[in-house]
């Protein structure tokens, strides 16, 4: 029995989702350099030749797992878009950077060890990195304004440390901080922030 397309997109979609989270822990593990678009196509199980019908190049599997990631991070904490951040929308990112931290501990492990290799951090800086920063200056400026300093750019790089270290504690020290702990200290920290 033929496949309608409904059918084609869920598995080129499926098989997407696979080559991305195989070439992510590639990238962390090997190193995005010396990772090939035949190691993604042989690790994810498929021929390199079907590999180019899902993804152009291995740039284009990081920029896509990228720009999702951001993306995701964005919609957190502005979900309308309108480019706002309501006291609401601002508690509800919390809450959910603490679930993604908490429950996708190995996707963030991996995005971590990648963002610190040097040739993916000169890549998204040639492809994206006014878009990247857009978001972040979003985000990390929203918290910064709640800081008491007059200083803007000492606020924002204090935040900027924050959030990066907050968040490389939980995906890392699982075996140091239980999550019961860790979902406590959340409210600890909505306390303090919206005091």
């Amino acid at each position: 029995m033929p496949r309608t397309k409904e059918q084609y997109e869920q598995i080129r979609s499926e098989k997407r989702k696979i080559i991305k989270q195989v070439a992510l822990k590639l990238f962390a593990t090997k190193g995005y350099a010396t990772t090939s678009i035949n190691d993604i196509a042989q690790t994810a199980g498929i021929s390199k030749g079907l590999m180019y019908n899902y993804f152009k190049s291995k740039e284009e599997v990081l920029q896509t797992i990228w720009d999702e990631l951001t993306e995701e991070f964005v919609t957190m904490i502005d979900p309308n878009h309108d480019g706002e951040i309501t006291p609401e929308e601002s508690k509800n990112f919390i809450d959910k950077t603490f679930e993604l931290l908490i429950n996708r501990r190995e996707e963030m492990k991996l995005y971590f060890q990648c963002s610190f290799q040097p040739d993916v951090i000169k890549f998204l800086e040639h492809k994206y990195l006014h878009r990247v920063a857009a978001q972040q200056k979003f985000i990390i400026g929203h918290f910064a304004g709640k800081l008491p300093v007059a200083d803007k750019q000492h606020a924002y790089f204090s935040v900027h440390v924050f959030l990066k270290g907050l968040g490389m504690v939980i995906t890392y020290a699982e075996h140091l901080y239980a999550d019961e702990f860790l979902m406590n200290y959340k409210e600890f920290l909505k306390k303090i922030i919206y005091k």
